[in-house]
């Protein structure tokens, strides 16, 4: 059964399916971006934009890349149909006074392709009281604060209604152990998480001993788009900064499950 993106799949999922198709097309041909680029008259950047979904390609340009790699003509429908939804804008465009076009991107996925997040110091967004967020926002102006409260609102309530269960949710312990707000905000946030397990989320905790010695690095998610599939891998970088890309490797999937198993392992659930 196809996803709902898959029959209409919002602007930023089909540029990013997109990308993957243009990518898919010219990795099966053995061709370089500096080739495909001269090629075409291209600059290689503004090629490897389009195949990672970074750049609203004109469907023109996208029209000379499938004729250049003479694809089916399955192929060709579907991506021409990819291209033209492409230029309209994000659901979240009127945010962008606070988010970046990444995170716009990310939170346009999150919905209906979210599959799995690492939380190694905060407990993930879709999952936070009002409450709790607010504490996380305590530096913020008033104005500022109350936009991004009411961001996260419509977020996981879009969250609700579209996500495809299982969520696999891994929190380091010390996002469970933490004083955020003092006893009663956490003991309201804990208890959301266990309503959370019965909702279709699969929530495990990694010890910090554990955590200490097998997952260096920040928070990062893992959303699934289409039935292709191609896997997006959202990351916190120093300075909170966002950075997405296609999962193409592997290479988060399998941290993923490393650490997944790191937890598991030892039977670790959410706290009372």
């Amino acid at each position: 059964m196809s996803e709902v993106h898959d029959i209409q799949p919002s602007a930023t999922i089909a540029r990013h399916l997109l990308g993957h198709e243009l990518h898919q097309l010219r990795a099966e041909r053995s061709l370089t971006l500096q080739t495909v680029a001269s090629a075409l008259y291209l600059s290689a950047s503004k090629l490897s934009r389009i195949e990672t979904g970074r750049h609203r390609a004109a469907p023109a340009d996208i029209n000379r890349l499938i004729d250049f790699y003479d694809a089916p003509r399955a192929v060709r429908e579907r991506v021409q149909q990819w291209a033209v939804r492409a230029m309209g804008r994000s659901g979240y465009h009127s945010f962008a006074d606070v988010t970046d076009a990444a995170m716009r991107d990310y939170l346009d996925m999150e919905p209906s392709g979210l599959r799995a997040v690492y939380a190694p110091g905060v407990i993930p967004a879709v999952l936070r009281t009002r409450r709790y967020a607010g504490e996380l926002l305590a530096t913020a102006g008033e104005a500022e604060r109350e936009r991004r409260l009411w961001l996260l609102a419509l977020r996981q309530q879009r969250f609700a209604q579209l996500a495809r269960r299982p969520v696999r949710v891994l929190l380091a312990e010390s996002a469970l152990d933490s004083r955020i707000g003092g006893p009663e905000v956490m003991r309201e946030q804990a208890a959301l998480l266990r309503e959370a397990e019965g909702l279709g989320f699969e929530i495990a905790v990694l010890p910090s001993a554990v955590a200490a010695r097998v997952a260096p690095g920040g928070a990062f998610a893992l959303t699934v788009l289409g039935d292709a599939p191609l896997t997006m891998a959202a990351a916190e970088e120093p300075g909170g900064i966002l950075r997405l890309v296609p999962d193409r490797g592997g290479r988060a999937t399998g941290r993923f499950e490393s650490l997944w198993h790191a937890a598991t392992a030892g039977s670790a659930g959410v706290a009372a």
